[in-house]
């Protein structure tokens, strides 16, 4: 018997847990009634579903909460690519059959067109013309928005996840085997071999409204030679006509069917996507003879665009616009979103092991990726999530953690034990790595990492001997390793490539060089072309227009106009501060000040590297109420432009010689640290540490069994220590 499909909200529920939360809204609606009686009304839902990086709202009302609820599951699964496992066909034969089916339906079913489909906003706009071209559309509009055709074409040829040009030719295989369907011989066009009836079209020019006033939207083309600069375009929407077309009018294309569309960039919410002109073919009609025939590498004509490959995750090719333009099942009308540079230098941020750490604490000049975890002063997404977005974004498997559970031996038992040295190594082992075990829990935890391909063949693992004494502080510990260990590798990427060496294995880590080269080959071949010689993250379209060395990152911020009292308070080691500040690149003929980025609360703790040396040296230096400004080492243009929102055009012909980056900061409250992380961060190790260290060089020294034994057992300092470790481990907490 088949196995039940599960509903979207349980793929959801399987997906997010608690962090899918839906709210339904009760409205009323009229119904009909009799006529000279008052009007009647019922209750009706809408639902909004809040994700992680994406929000939806049920375009429609429904008579039960419950059908709400599915309706809007199932529009974030389709913005997300997710599909039900048991919906998906199990060999390449049976999905080739659902895709014929599939693009059949889109044309001969003309209830299609009353639904919320995306791509019923695509024919909506083609129902308006007349004669030959009504309702003709290219192909790669349905690959644009339809998740299953792409799925479907996944599982006919894994290639197809990576390759726009492949999934093109699939379709264009499958459209001219489904019924109803016609499609050129030339190009990429298809369209219903019958006109639709007056009724379904009134129904979709009803569902997507349309505007006669021109829209200008902001885009970026993205040169296929990594030498060139990036170009930002302006295309005019008018004319209510397809807006494909004015892509391929930038694109130098002679229509749209000869444009391809990647996946959605960046957070699954966005239309941002990247456009393309499809390689020459030659012969098109040709493609048909083969179900699975697809373009070889002799039927491209032109280069792979690294840049746009690389923040897509898919092979492009030649010039690509970067543009977010698109029909959504949550908007009745075309959406549009002007991208600029700030929003490309983001994209190529949220890639890098610390870009999103940055961007989830809306600082990206000031803060940094700490070295140190702790549940009590950790801001931003979690070093597990941040973790997980990397993955994703490199087009990686999620992360697998294998959490260890560690039992531990009662101290009493260790004291009776009458093998030599058995007590010294009980006692060492019930405060590893400085974890108090309490009396009601004796158990550790250890964690392990591997980071997969989506083929699933390992190119990471970490497996360090550091134990924790809850679980998620186990798991959170061993995903900033990782993260703090892809940073540093990222970090050597402006090297040369017969420089750059990737060792086996190094400290807790085992690393496989051939896959993990083979996963991030399009992302070294980006770094290493720029010629950037900055010693943090490497410009992907070049340094400066004049260039100068970057210096040493100076620890010490020299601090000008110093403001306010001195209270006494200043923050110190451990101790988690509260600041305001505002990071400004001025002119240095002070023509212009252009203000980057600014906090009216911005709060880490001291000494876990979270935020960059100047700015902590600067805080260290004041006292609560006090403000100060300093002038900040120049970061890369990378950063400057992601942080640069609607002024990054105009920052990106500056020099850096003209201009430097200007820290005004402000220390608003200090809380100092607990007393136990007050110990960790001034002694090394640990106060406690070194009383079992001390405790287990005695008694290895004095060669006893117990400490009955022991000669010290009289000695009231040595009792004293052995009594502290007992009373902490069994009653701490």
């Amino acid at each position: 018997m088949p196995t039940a499909a599960p509903t979207p909200k349980a793929v959801l529920h399987q997906r997010f847990g608690a962090k899918a939360r839906y709210t339904v809204e009760e409205v009323r609606e009229a119904v009909g009634g009799c006529p000279g009686l008052a009007p009647q009304t019922r209750s009706v839902y809408r639902c909004a579903l809040e994700l992680p990086d994406l929000s939806v709202t049920t375009p429609g009302t429904f008579v039960r909460k419950k059908d709400a609820e599915q309706a809007a599951a199932q529009i974030a699964l389709d913005k997300l690519g997710i599909q039900p496992t048991a919906n998906i066909p199990s060999t390449p034969e049976e999905a080739w059959d659902e895709l014929i089916a599939r693009i059949s339906g889109f044309f001969i079913d003309e209830n299609f067109l009353s639904s919320t489909h995306p791509l019923v906003g695509h024919l909506s706009v083609t129902l308006r013309r007349t004669g030959d071209l009504i309702g003709r559309l290219p192909l790669s509009a349905i690959a644009a928005c339809d998740v299953k055709v792409n799925t479907l074409c996944k599982v006919i040829n894994p290639k197809a996840e990576y390759d726009p040009l492949l999934v093109l030719s699939l379709m264009y295989n499958a459209a001219k085997q489904s019924p109803g369907v016609s499609v050129s011989d030339s190009n990429f066009w298809i369209q219903s071999q019958k006109p639709y009836s007056p009724e379904a079209v009134d129904l979709a020019l009803k569902r997507w409204s349309f505007t006669s006033d021109p829209v200008e939207v902001k885009a970026i083309l993205i040169p296929h030679e990594l030498e060139d600069e990036l170009k930002i375009l302006t295309i005019n929407l008018r004319d209510n006509e397809h807006y494909m077309g004015y892509v391929a009018e930038k694109l130098t294309v002679s229509d749209s069917s000869q444009v391809l569309v990647s996946r959605t960039i960046g957070k699954a919410s966005s239309e941002i996507r990247l456009y393309f002109a499809a390689p020459s073919v030659h012969f098109v009609s040709d493609m048909s003879k083969n179900v699975l025939a697809c373009h070889g590498d002799g039927d491209i004509n032109c280069q792979v665009n690294k840049r746009a490959s690389y923040i897509s995750g898919q092979t492009i090719y030649g010039g690509a616009l970067l543009a977010n333009i698109g029909y959504t099942r949550r908007d009745s009308e075309l959406h549009t979103e002007d991208v600029n540079l700030c929003t490309y230098y983001r994209i190529l941020l949220g890639k890098l092991p610390d870009g999103n750490c940055k961007m989830s604490r809306d600082a990206i000049l000031a803060a940094e990726l700490p070295s140190a975890y702790s549940r009590f002063s950790w801001k931003g997404l979690s070093p597990r999530d941040l973790l997980c977005s990397f993955c994703r974004n490199q087009r990686l498997s999620e992360p697998l953690f294998a959490v260890n559970r560690v039992s531990c031996d009662m101290l009493t038992s260790a004291v009776s034990s009458e093998e030599r040295g058995a007590l010294a190594k009980s006692v060492e082992n019930q405060c590893t790595n400085d974890v108090i075990i309490d009396k009601e829990n004796s158990d550790i935890f250890t964690c392990e990492v591997k980071i997969c391909s989506r083929k699933q063949e390992i190119l990471l693992e970490y497996s360090a001997a550091h134990t924790w004494s809850k679980e998620s502080d186990a798991i959170q510990n061993s995903a900033l390793k990782v993260l703090i260990w892809f940073n540093d590798y990222f970090k050597q990427l402006n090297t040369k490539m017969d420089k750059l060496y990737l060792s086996n294995c190094t400290d807790s880590f085992k690393i496989h060089p051939n896959i993990f080269l083979q996963e991030f080959a399009m992302c070294l071949s980006v770094y290493s072309n720029t010629g950037c010689n900055d010693s943090g993250m490497c410009s992907s379209v070049g340094p400066f227009i004049v260039d100068t060395p970057k210096k040493q990152l100076e620890s010490t911020a020299t601090l000008t106009r110093i403001e306010g009292p001195d209270s006494g308070v200043f923050p110190s080691h451990g101790s988690l501060t509260s600041i305001s500040y505002t990071a400004s690149l001025v002119m240095k003929d002070k023509a212009k000040i252009y203000l980057l980025e600014s906090h009216n609360e911005f709060e880490f703790e001291i000494g876990t590297g979270a935020v960059s040396n100047q700015l902590e040296s600067c805080v260290t230096q004041l006292s609560v109420n006090q403000a100060a400004c300093f002038i900040a080492e120049l970061p890369p243009r990378d950063l400057i432009l992601a942080a640069a929102s609607e002024f990054s055009h105009e920052l990106s012909n500056v020099s850096s010689e003209s201009c430097f980056l200007e820290f005004s900061v402000k220390v608003l409250q200090v809380t100092e640290p607990l007393e136990d992380r007050m110990e960790k961060a001034l002694f090394s190790p640990p106060l406690s540490k070194q009383r079992v260290e001390f405790a287990v060089q005695h008694i290895n020294e004095l060669h006893a069994t117990t400490l009955v034994n022991s000669p010290s057992f009289s000695c009231p300092l040595f009792m004293k220590i052995i009594s502290f470790l007992i009373v902490k481990v069994h009653f701490s907490g």
